[in-house]
């Protein structure tokens, strides 16, 4: 995981501001702004091919970049809820196997583990959508903003921070159905 906090650290300071707001979004309302909810993947896929640009490159032309591949990846996914339902779960699942490869298998995660991950979350999540959409939203959230905040490789703090945008929402949600 050297790879994604040598890529976390240089990234310029207003993409992980952008990166911290879109977590913080999804985890204490992302069932609720269903949309952003469908465009995240777009957008944080767009932002870590954008960045995965040669280091060669001006660091202000791969930030534009980035920004413009998370735009039109978001509006692709806007356009393609279904695909973005599905890569959503392949997002999510291809992230947790990663992150948690290291905790449970004692050792680095191999390239293939968080691509197994995201194929299995790719099939199954669709179908579990409706059901999981507050904890998951929550939990990509969580995984932008620990992303933001250079927390990436601990998965404790993505799961407290996961944890609490889950019960936030069910809290948000418990109490808007009472005044209804």
């Amino acid at each position: 995981m050297d790879w994604l906090s040598d890529t976390a650290e240089a990234i310029p300071l207003g993409l992980r501001g952008l990166s911290g707001i879109l977590g913080g979004l999804l985890m204490l309302a992302g069932a609720r702004l269903y949309p952003l909810a469908i465009m995240a993947p777009g957008i944080l896929l767009g932002l870590g091919l954008g960045l995965a640009l040669p280091e060669s490159i001006d660091p202000s032309i791969r930030a534009i970049a980035a920004v413009a591949v998370a735009g039109f990846g978001a509006l692709v996914c806007r356009f393609v809820e279904r695909a973005a339902v599905a890569a959503f779960g392949a997002v999510v699942t291809g992230g947790v196997v990663h992150a948690a490869w290291p905790l449970v298998m004692g050792d680095a995660a191999p390239w293939w583990g968080a691509a197994a991950g995201a194929v299995v979350g790719l099939l199954l999540f669709p179908r579990a959508f409706k059901a999981l959409l507050i904890p998951l939203t929550a939990l990509l959230g969580a995984i932008a903003l620990g992303f933001a905040l250079g927390v990436q490789d601990n998965l404790l703090a993505i799961g407290g921070m996961a944890a609490a945008g889950t019960i936030g929402q069910l809290l948000l949600s418990r109490r808007n159905k009472k005044k209804e």
